[in-house]
């Protein structure tokens, strides 16, 4: 496989996983909670976001992978992610359409239950066809779920 072709194979499989969560960063950085949550203060890690529920006792960070690939040494062909603008961001993490409930569980590294909690206020565009099986999803706007993370960056 050439450079070119490399690397564009990376990009895809780091954007399958658009955000991680503490642990996957701690295991990549091999650095302790701690640390990660002070770089995400800092600024070093420039794009996270805090999936807590508002009765937590602590944040629950979710980080942008390219954010953490940069931090490992990878080059990142379109820049560095610091320079990044936050729509730009939200535009490689979420598809260019409404999302199914079980795409933002695994874009958003989090469960099937966090997804429905009311203080998300994820705006529902569909409601499942069926109570259990493969279309038993909802489809909620894209523009909700970009404006909960927009009111939920860390960094």
């Amino acid at each position: 496989m050439k450079g070119a072709a490399l690397i564009a194979s990376l990009q895809v499989s780091l954007l399958r996983r658009p955000l991680l969560r503490v642990e996957t960063v701690q295991d990549c950085l091999a650095l302790s909670r701690e640390e990660v949550n002070a770089m995400i203060e800092s600024g070093d890690l420039a794009f996270a976001f805090d999936l807590a529920t508002k009765s937590a006792k602590r944040k629950e960070p979710r980080i942008f992978t390219l954010c953490v690939a940069e931090k490992t040494g990878w080059k990142n062909p379109t820049g560095q992610t610091k320079n990044f603008q936050l729509p730009d961001v939200i535009g490689m993490i979420l598809p260019k359409r409404d999302v199914r409930s079980t795409e933002l569980q695994r874009i958003l590294a989090c469960s099937h239950q966090q997804i429905y909690l009311p203080e998300n206020r994820f705006s529902v565009c569909k409601q499942p066809s069926t109570n259990s099986g493969p279309n038993s999803f909802s489809v909620f706007s894209r523009a909700s779920v970009e404006r909960f993370l927009v009111e939920r960056r860390m960094s």
